[in-house]
Parts: structure tokens; sequence; C-alpha cells
């Protein structure tokens, strides 16, 4: 059910005249997740909604800003999964419930606590090594996890490469060890990756692989000699992508031409 901002006031306004918990009890469903998302509500009364047998309300809750950190501290350990992942992937929610959420047994759960960007650095760290071979590639993802990325590379059995690679805050030293990796999609990342050094662009723009040139040749920072050199590449998407590229000096153009 939709209610008109009406509504919805005049049952804020219900509760605020009387805050009464045996009233708030005999709302309906819908009365109690409108109440239970309004910023006017108050904490008493999110209290008493984020017992509600209903996780549709508790997860309202969750998303409250008034809702006090005490209580969300108990919806970390909610019954409900759905709950306990939105309480996860919210960015308003503190480092210290971050790190409870980050170890949850629901492997969802951990997955959007370790995509928090508010989540410290040091529960990162300790997850790069998750038994779960799946967790730190959410781990590499993280844009707060620059120093962490240069550990997860130099792990054979945590093939993260291709995740590193693409990750906007990956060192460029750390690029620079991807670009000679054996495998192309690794290099392809590192090729497409703005904070790529344009010394590692020119060792790719000679790449074996057609789909790292034509990664470079599309990358803002690709320096106008290699430029030159892709634009006269024998893959007809590869020179198109180059032509296309900004920094590509419009004499070399003109030479392609005539």
């Amino acid at each position: 059910m939709n209610y008109t901002p009406e509504q919805i006031a005049e049952i804020v306004l219900k509760v605020l005249k009387d805050e009464n918990e045996h009233d708030i009890l005999l709302f309906s469903y819908d009365e109690k997740r409108e109440l239970a998302k309004n910023p006017n509500t108050s904490t008493e009364i999110l209290n008493v909604l984020a017992t509600n047998e209903n996780p549709g309300v508790r997860w309202e809750v969750v998303n409250n800003p008034n809702t006090p950190t005490e209580t969300l501290k108990v919806l970390a350990t909610d019954k409900s999964s759905n709950v306990r992942w939105w309480l996860a992937q919210n960015s308003s929610t503190p480092v210290e419930i971050l790190k409870v959420l980050a170890t949850d047994e629901n492997l969802c759960v951990r997955y959007w606590a370790l995509d928090n960007p508010n989540t410290p650095a040091e529960t990162l760290k300790v997850l790069a090594t998750d038994e779960d071979l799946s967790v730190p590639w959410w781990v590499a993802q993280n844009p707060s996890t620059p120093e962490i990325l240069k550990v997860l590379i130099t792990d054979k059995n945590r093939d993260v490469g291709w995740v590193v690679a693409n990750n906007p805050n990956t060192p460029a030293e750390t690029l620079k060890v991807l670009a000679t990796n054996e495998n192309f999609g690794v290099r392809y990342g590192v090729a497409k990756n703005l904070s790529t050094l344009t010394e590692t662009l020119k060792v790719l723009g000679t790449d074996e692989d057609p789909s790292v040139r034509w990664s470079v040749a599309r990358n803002p920072n690709t320096p106008q000699e290699t430029l030159k050199f892709l634009v006269t590449d024998k893959n007809r998407d590869i020179r198109r992508a180059a032509a296309n590229n900004p920094k590509t000096p419009q004499e070399t153009l003109l030479s392609c031409f005539y």
C-alpha cells in the first residue's frame, strides 16, 4: 500500500501524540513500515519497531537515520539475513558493527560488509585470507584496500589478479607487476586502469593480445608515442580506438589518410 504524504504525517502525529507501545503494536504492517522509515520517528518508537516480528519493518528501522547504535548492534545479529544484509551495505552503519557483519555466517552478508567503503582495513586484511576463496575477490574490490591488494596478488591460491587490476585504487607499482601476468584478462584490466603509469602502458601497447592493445588505445593516459604506434596497428578496432583517443596528434591522423 502506498501512503500519501498526508496519511504518513497523520500516522506519525498519532504516535508522537501518545507514545504508547501497545498502540503501536496494533498498527497495520504498512503503518509500521511507514513509521519505521520516517525520519521524525523517535528513537523510543524505533526501538519498539526493531523487535517487530516482520523483517520488513525491521529492515526499515535499519535505514532510519535516528536508529540508535545500540539498536543497530542488536539488528546485526537479526535472525533474518535480509535485515543483516541491508545493514551491511548501509553507508551509515558504524564501523564496530561492520566488523561483526564481515564475519557473518551468511556469505551474502559478509560480501556486502566487505564491499562497504567504511569497513576498516584491519578487518579486510584478516578476511583477505578467508577460507572461502570467493571472499578475497570482494576484498579486492573494496576501494579502501590498496596495501592489501599488494598481498593478494602474491597468493597463488587466490587468483584475484583480474579484480585487483580493475580496482581504480590499486597502487601503480602493483599494476606494473600485474602488467606481466600470464592471464590476458589481467593485463586487459591494467591497460584500462586510469592509475596505470605511462611507462606500463607503453609496454602493454605492444602486447600480443589485441584486446589488451585495444584497451591501451582507449586509455586517456596513454602517451602519444604509443598512440602513434597503435594508430597503424594491423587490427582495425585498435586503429579506430587510437584514432579516437583525444591525445592522438592530429598530424598523426592526417598522415594515416594521406
